[in-house]
């Protein structure tokens, strides 16, 4: 059934292609079309929609209407969230967050808090503690693979549910494709309670392309964890895909824990008549905030036309004084975020953002390097973390701020997926997230551009 999807689904893009060039064939038709596309050019250029997207939109509705118009339905409208999130619990000025004020999500105390530097450590401590789990375990990854690794994790959530836990498992369809059959078997078979996130059909329709990036665990509402692990034995070590596969997280107590159930019950609840009440999974108790420092999880959601993930980036890249550290394995940030990495650049602030040395998607990898060499120019130190693929997600502001979780920065994570992460201001974790960024990374020499790697800047808010 999923191969006959994706057959369905790519035979009518075909078609859609196919047509935008057959069009000229018959005037009024094309005319018609035409007109349409004029029409709703001159709706996206007066929106709110970041301005790459406008030009890429106008570039395609004038050329191709019809494949304009599917492609905003597709990319765009549809699956829209409320251009809103929850306010954060605490007070900005008790905070220090500015970050934190625009996020929203529940905020705690980053004591006990540790930033974990492997997947193969991440999973090793969440089995663990899953293993010890006395009420509930609350589990949501993006990619989940057949493997080593998910045996492992679903004989535990068994043993979890043999003894009266309730377990739950949010997963995303495309994340998922080629192990959803499999893994429902294997909730089932376990007792544990599952749901399929924006579940891929067999149209071509608004909202295909909202999925969900997050990847998040809460325990007994005690124990939480983001980062950007999914489940797969390449994240463990068990196998290797493009040399050391680099990831991690954090595992955090106190009251952020709330903000991780908070975002996982969102996507549990999605599209859903009758919605599950997070409720009963709260911790339901505020933290005492020593010293400033604490931790604030969020949920960043696509709206359409904003992103409050760019709008954290930027604010917390401007607000920087001495440094700001980031590792990503996509560099394709959107305008504001490249202003502001060299604005920050340009006033004598100390910008260094690693990449991976190899790539898992080459075109992205193309515009990746592109962008890099724009950034170098104007001050930006770029690094590559030399031994193969680096996946973890971490941004550092002056050695004591720290924002980790799930998204890249790319115009995906910025616009189009549901993320989750961790901002926090913590000079411990702060630290140790940074060491481990600049661990293995090397000088990027340098690249000249391609004629390709420039034609697929123009397209890369879709990649």
């Amino acid at each position: 059934m999923k191969i006959l999807s994706v057959v369905a689904l790519a035979l009518q893009l075909v078609i859609v292609i196919a047509l935008s060039f057959w069009l000229s064939h018959w005037v009024w038709l094309a005319l018609l079309f035409r007109g349409a596309g004029m029409l709703l050019c001159a709706y996206i250029l007066d929106s709110g929609m970041n301005s790459t997207y406008k030009t890429l939109y106008a570039l395609l509705l004038s050329a191709f209407p019809l494949l304009g118009i599917v492609a905003y339905i597709v990319m765009r409208a549809g699956g829209r969230a409320k251009k809103s999130v929850p306010k954060a619990q605490a007070e900005p000025s008790k905070t220090g967050g500015y970050a934190a004020a625009k996020l929203g999500g529940k905020c705690g105390t980053a004591e006990g808090a540790e930033y974990i530097e492997s997947g193969k450590k991440f999973f090793s401590m969440l089995l663990k503690d899953i293993r010890s789990a006395k009420k509930f375990v609350l589990l949501q990854f993006y990619i989940v693979k057949q493997g080593e690794l998910l045996d492992e994790l679903f004989t535990a959530l068994g043993g979890c549910a043999g003894r009266g836990v309730k377990v739950k498992f949010a997963f995303d369809s495309f994340g998922a494709f080629r192990s959803e059959k499999e893994l429902k078997a294997l909730c089932e078979k376990n007792r544990v309670e599952y749901r399929v996130f924006n579940k891929i059909g067999w149209v071509l329709s608004g909202g295909i392309n909202r999925r969900n990036h997050g990847k998040c665990a809460v325990i007994d509402g005690k124990i939480a964890y983001v980062g950007g692990v999914n489940v797969g034995d390449e994240y463990v070590g068990k196998t290797e895909r493009f040399g050391v596969w680099k990831d991690g997280g954090i595992r955090f107590c106190g009251g952020a824990v709330d903000g991780v159930t908070e975002a996982f019950f969102a996507a549990y609840n999605f599209r859903r008549r009758k919605k599950e009440s997070p409720e009963p999974f709260y911790r339901k108790k505020e933290d005492v905030l020593e010293n400033g420092e604490f931790l604030n999880a969020f949920f960043s959601v696509p709206t359409g036309e904003e992103s409050h993930l760019a709008e954290v980036y930027k604010t917390a890249i401007y607000n920087a004084k001495k440094s700001v550290t980031i590792s990503t394995p996509y560099l394709i940030p959107d305008e504001g975020v490249t202003g502001a990495l060299i604005s920050a650049a340009e006033r004598g602030v100390k910008v260094q953002i690693v990449i991976p040395a190899i790539p898992d998607k080459r075109a992205v990898y193309e515009v990746t390097l592109a962008i890099a060499e724009k950034l170098k120019a104007h001050g930006v130190s770029v690094l590559k973390f030399n031994a193969g693929f680096l996946h973890s997600k971490n941004t550092i502001i002056d050695g004591k701020y720290l924002l980790c979780g799930s998204g890249n920065m790319d115009y995906r994570s910025l616009y189009l997926h549901y993320e989750i992460g961790v901002f926090g201001k913590c000079r411990r974790l702060a630290a140790d997230a940074e060491k481990d960024v600049l661990n293995g990374a090397v000088e990027y020499a340098g690249y000249a551009p391609t004629l390709k790697a420039r034609a697929f800047k123009i397209f890369a808010p879709f990649m």
